[in-house]
């Protein structure tokens, strides 16, 4: 009963203090030009975070619909992806040659970035947590 009880409280106050802080990662790899495998990750975060606010952008999207944050932002994740190109990004390529034949090989990989995001009027904007 009192583990029930404990698990409850602790799932509320995650709910309470965390609901607006949001985990963004991303990576996708090309070969030969040709999408073999992407991620695309926005979760909640689950424990909280102080740190310095950063303006990534502002987009013009209105939440009217009655999804919750998480379920808007997987569901526009395509519009706000050149959000995150600023921050931690890397990008690996590499050419490999045999005879007649070529493979190209692109990685790009988002870093785990904490953000928030504010609906104003008919604008999202998106805060990076530093």
């Amino acid at each position: 009963m009192a583990r029930t009880l404990f698990l409850l409280i602790f799932g509320l106050s995650q709910t309470l203090f965390c609901s607006d802080l949001f985990w963004f990662s991303y990576k996708i790899v090309t070969v030969n030009s040709v999408v073999i495998h992407e991620e695309k990750n926005i979760a909640l975060a689950m424990i909280p975070y102080e740190g310095k606010k950063q303006v990534l952008c502002e987009l013009p999207l209105q939440n009217s619909t009655n999804l919750s944050k998480e379920a808007f932002l997987r569901k526009h994740f395509d519009k706000i992806l050149p959000c995150f190109y600023p921050l931690s990004t890397r990008l690996r390529s590499w050419d490999d040659q045999y005879l007649r034949h070529s493979n190209d090989r692109i990685e790009l990989v988002i870093e785990p970035v904490r953000f928030t995001v504010d609906f104003k009027d008919e604008f999202a904007t998106i805060n990076a947590i530093r």
